[in-house]
């Protein structure tokens, strides 16, 4: 029989955003050993967040924002296990039109989404819960996997590091954006055609996306009867709303910035320019002005978005081929990332979704790989 020991872990995940810490969280939690390597010096993939210079306490969301138990009940179950509160997204009061510079804005009531919730604390949250309920040193941040070779017996993971380090494992779980699996990891041997095509084929939810936040002392908007939601056809800013802490503070806009990668790419430095003036023209040239405007490009990350991503029109996930959910190599290799889930592909209850398939396909591959080598 071979000694477990003699593996760096029962199993390795490739990428510590939501699916791949869930899933670890699921395996420690029936005695697996596991391991998980981020290409990032963060934990979190998708889900950013801005913290306070001063006290590094959570500010605001930089990737997604909302969840809906109401509808999700993956999600509910998460946030009662990871023992997290949320609160409605704030929607009261009237909705800004934009219609552009040399115009004046329009207000009207816009209906939200029914049943939006934010987590208190952010979907950071999740992560940071998820992380301390791992044994210590089980995340490696700056370990970014080049290359993945199976065998009937094991896996041989090789990371571009200081050391460029080699880890050996039984089984492997990779977490990353499908695309970036297929085009930035070498496999040994080469993926199955239908499984190749089908990780090239699935987009990146939120690749093409760029995030921006506002921040405030207070939300004057609501002392004006507003809900800080824009609806913009100008931009930059193309949709936007109310950020704001459970209390009111943190005081926050968060919007989506209207315009392509090649458009933001263009404008550079001056982006953040213009929406400032955009913020100043919706909400009135006596406003306050926002203390810090953050924005997130997910387009010039390269361990979300690939070229590919940058060059089709941005859709709304939908549920892949099967091949995505099965396990190959001989059950040594496995995909998890939220856009292979069957509910919600792409979204934070993808994410669960996928690590809770996963996880159960690993002890079940994993019981029977034992008793094959016994």
């Amino acid at each position: 029989m071979v000694d477990r020991h003699l593996y760096d872990a029962d199993v390795i995940i490739v990428g510590a955003g939501i699916s791949g810490l869930a899933t670890a969280l699921l395996l420690h939690e029936q005695d697996v050993s596991v391991r998980v390597l981020e290409a990032n010096d963060r934990p979190g993939g998708r889900v950013h967040s801005v913290f306070s210079e001063k006290d590094q306490s959570y500010l605001a969301d930089l990737g997604p924002t909302w969840v809906w138990p109401k509808y999700q009940p993956i999600i509910a179950h998460w946030l009662d296990k990871l023992g997290l509160e949320r609160f409605p997204q704030y929607e009261q009061g009237n909705a800004i039109l934009d219609y552009g510079p040399g115009t004046s804005p329009d207000t009207r009531y816009l209906p939200g989404q029914d049943g939006s919730v934010r987590i208190n604390g952010g979907p950071q949250a999740i992560i940071n819960r998820l992380v301390a309920a791992l044994p210590q040193n089980t995340v490696r941040l700056n370990a970014l996997v080049t290359s993945i070779a199976t065998t009937p017996d094991d896996v041989t993971l090789e990371i571009d590091d200081e050391h460029q380090t080699t880890l050996w494992s039984q089984s492997a779980v990779v977490t990353v954006p499908p695309r970036i699996a297929a085009q930035n990891i070498q496999w040994q041997p080469d993926l199955p055609v239908s499984l190749k095509d089908a990780l090239d084929q699935t987009p990146t939810w939120m690749a093409p996306h760029a995030k921006v936040v506002a921040l405030y002392d207070k939300p004057f908007w609501r002392e004006r009867g507003l809900s800080g939601r824009i609806a913009s056809n100008a931009g930059p800013i193309g949709e936007a709303h109310d950020h704001c802490g459970p209390d009111g503070s943190p005081a926050a806009i968060f919007g989506f910035i209207g315009l392509s990668h090649t458009d933001r790419t263009r404008l550079g430095e001056t982006l953040e320019k213009q929406i400032y003036n955009q913020l100043q023209r919706c909400f009135g040239g006596n406003s306050p002005q926002p203390n810090a405007i953050y924005i997130e490009d997910w387009g010039m990350s390269p361990t979300v978005t690939s070229p590919r991503d940058l060059s089709e029109p941005m859709s709304h996930p939908n549920v892949r081929p099967g091949v995505l959910r099965d396990s190959h190599a001989d059950g040594r290799l496995f995909f998890a990332g939220a856009e292979t889930a069957q509910q919600s592909p792409g979204l934070i209850e993808g994410a669960f979704n996928a690590a809770e398939r996963a996880a159960k396909d690993i002890i079940t591959s994993r019981a029977d790989f034992l008793d094959r080598i016994a």
